[in-house]
């Protein structure tokens, strides 16, 4: 083999590493443990077995229906909720894998539910369930346009508690002072490609590609951001799940979730559902 053909081959296989290296790892969902927890966690809500269901809660668990109302394991276990989907039979139900954080999407007409579930150990657990419901129509009202922008751009009301929440409350609050700032470029870096927002104030899922139209198009420098709350982080290994409590310039509070992932040393947002509050918690 010539010099110049070593050197060719070599190039090549460097170019070759250097673009597997920036390609997204694979995420579809083929666990069966994670795949058997989601259907026994179905069937007892189906049936109303709130012992059967308990035990696939974790203990930090969190159940939000679709007017906002939030509860934790120990009262989700006195009283069972009922799923706004509880027959998942035509529904659209889409699965991915993180690591120790498994997520379960499932859309059915105007009803969406998220099921985030985090490894312990062996077990997969229930951390975080959550419905939203589409508006029927797009909406009359329009996010509001951006002025000063404090709190989530400049701070917010949580300390990390490690170096990957410290990380993630940054990339939060830069994918947030680029959507003020009508940013769509930095925006972009800091939202996986497989990215949906869910939100009871629209009438449609957005994915990654139809949020960035939509900022491009954004008049007056962008949007303003919702202010956070508080926050809730569970950090498992390179994967963070961030539920928070919001309030926007004007309608209801929301529950937010927000699942974060590491990638090229870059933390990203892959989804956020977001549900109005609608009564007192």
């Amino acid at each position: 083999m010539t010099h110049l053909a070593r050197f060719i081959l070599t190039a090549g296989m460097a170019s070759m590493l250097l673009l597997m290296a920036s390609v997204p790892p694979v995420v579809a969902a083929d666990d069966p443990a994670l795949l058997a927890a989601d259907r026994d966690l179905m069937a007892a809500l189906r049936s109303g077995n709130a012992t059967a269901a308990a035990t696939l809660l974790d203990g930090d668990a969190s159940w939000t229906d679709e007017r906002g109302r939030t509860v934790g394991k120990a009262e989700a276990g006195k009283t069972l909720p009922k799923p706004a989907i509880a027959d998942e039979t035509g529904a659209d139900v889409h699965r991915h894998e993180y690591g120790r954080v498994g997520v379960v999407r499932v859309d059915k007409g105007l009803m969406h539910t998220l099921r985030v579930w985090i490894k312990r150990g062996t077990d997969w657990r229930l951390l975080a369930y959550q419905e939203v419901r589409s508006l029927a129509a797009p909406p009359t009202a329009t996010p509001g346009i951006a002025g000063e922008c404090i709190n989530p751009c400049r701070e917010v009301p949580y300390t990390p508690k490690s170096d990957n929440e410290r990380g993630v409350i940054a990339a939060y609050q830069a994918l947030e002072t680029s959507s003020h700032a009508g940013d769509a470029s930095t925006w972009g870096k800091h939202v996986a490609d497989e990215f949906v927002v869910v939100s009871s104030n629209s009438d449609r899922s957005l994915s990654k590609a139809q949020r960035l139209e939509g900022l491009r198009r954004a008049t007056k420098n962008g949007v303003s951001p919702t202010r956070l709350v508080d926050a809730q982080m569970t950090d498992m290994d390179g994967v963070v799940v961030m539920r928070g409590h919001h309030t926007p310039d004007n309608g209801n509070p929301l529950r937010v979730t927000r699942v974060w992932v590491k990638r090229n040393n870059v933390w990203q947002s892959a989804l956020s559902y977001q549900t109005a509050i609608a009564a007192a918690n």
